[in-house]
């Protein structure tokens, strides 16, 4: 099964820095994030400071690795699933849950449905947890 990760674990794998658990499940899956959490890693690339967790970890990078991080999400690798948004938006709208779900959770759960994905974020979203077992996603909480 493919993973879809949130911008803290983008963040990890992109650097190299990821959990073991990780490491090993993307080295076997496909790997996908969302259109909401790569921006969000990618505005704090550009931006390089912050108070914000994801800018503080780059800010808290040497210069080189600053730069390395705004090369990889300036041109995001192949090998990070990125689904195109003729394709999600419409799964997106038609998400059948009780609870009506913000911009990042329907994200992740589209995603997750088109792909056949576990959701892994690093800290746990209530929301997209009782979402995601709703609508039968795995989900998983691994701490970065």
């Amino acid at each position: 099964m493919s993973l879809v990760v949130d911008d803290h674990l983008l963040l990890d794998l992109l650097l190299g820095a990821p959990t073991d658990w990780l490491l090993e499940q993307s080295t076997n899956e496909v790997v996908y994030t969302t259109g909401s959490w790569y921006y969000r890693v990618a505005l704090a690339a550009k931006r390089g400071t912050g108070t914000g967790t994801i800018s503080s970890r780059i800010a808290g990078l040497d210069a080189a690795s600053q730069e390395r991080i705004f090369g990889l999400v300036s041109r995001l690798p192949e090998w990070v699933g990125l689904l195109d948004q003729r394709l999600l938006i419409p799964v997106m709208a038609n998400l059948g849950t009780r609870i009506t779900p913000n911009l990042l959770a329907v994200d992740a759960l589209g995603v997750a449905l088109v792909t056949d994905s576990t959701i892994v974020v690093s800290t746990d979203s209530p929301l997209i947890r009782r979402c995601a077992l709703e609508l039968g996603i795995p989900y998983r909480v691994e701490l970065s």
